[in-house]
């Protein structure tokens, strides 16, 4: 994923955070089931959405990412927050030695879970106690407005988007037998004004073109709202949260 953020995207994203309760909702599932974790593995850590709040917690985090953007992000605010227990490691999994961790985390990492059976032993490994996985509870959930941006710019649908269901079968399918918890949050992306969200849209949808403008700015200047002196683009979504104990019946 390091081609993927840039540096464009990932200050996006970072400023998305202020305007989620993704992590809230994510760790009151985690923090219960873990509690004897003193020592995290953050996979696909980005800018530290999860991290930064385990380590207020007062766990010891390891944020592994391959974005030099995102890693760079999270020093930043570790930096403003004088956090000290988090260990950033910029490099792609697989490709660095990792010791073991009580728990291990991968939210919203899609690329290691396409073909996610080698991956799911891996993060399986290297937990003493738990392994909590984080993925799209719905293959119809629209993203960023796709659902009705492609028929009107491209004259297509936008298609369906890969689930928990195929991880949770390849867990199956190794022994292990995951719960899972469905949660649901908002993850609005803030925007000073109307061209910064057309370069948004342009940017993670591809168009290097102005052909699309006047289509993107009519249809994103009915759809934003404007709150406490910024544009949002308001996105509700649900995810899984399938999670298992070491050293029990799983």
């Amino acid at each position: 994923m390091q081609g993927f953020w840039n540096r464009l995207k990932a200050n996006w994203y970072r400023k998305g955070l202020d305007y989620t309760d993704f992590p809230e909702k994510a760790l009151s599932v985690i923090l219960p089931r873990a509690a004897d974790a003193k020592t995290f593995l953050d996979i696909g850590a980005g800018c530290g959405t999860l991290a930064m709040p385990l380590a207020k917690a007062g766990k010891s985090v390891t944020a592994l990412d391959s974005s030099a953007a995102m890693i760079e992000i999270l020093r930043e605010d570790m930096a403003r927050d004088k956090i000290r227990n988090i260990r950033p490691v910029q490099a792609e999994w697989g490709k660095v030695e990792i010791r073991q961790h009580d728990a291990v985390i991968c939210a919203n990492v899609p690329t290691l879970l396409a073909e996610p059976e080698a991956n799911l032993k891996e993060m399986d490994r290297l937990a003493r106690k738990a392994v909590f996985i984080i993925e799209n509870a719905d293959p119809t959930a629209d993203k960023f407005y796709y659902r009705e941006l492609y028929p009107l710019l491209f004259n297509k649908p936008f298609g369906e988007r890969a689930d928990y269901f195929k991880t949770y079968s390849a867990l199956h399918s190794l022994g292990v037998f995951a719960n899972v918890e469905i949660i649901e949050y908002d993850f609005d992306q803030p925007f000073e004004s109307l061209d910064e969200a057309i370069e948004f849209w342009k940017e993670y949808i591809g168009i290097v073109t102005e052909e699309h403008d006047r289509k993107l700015r009519d249809y994103l200047g009915g759809k934003l709202v404007r709150k406490k002196g910024v544009l949002l683009a308001k996105f509700h979504k649900r995810s899984a949260v399938m999670w298992w104990r070491k050293g029990r019946a799983k």
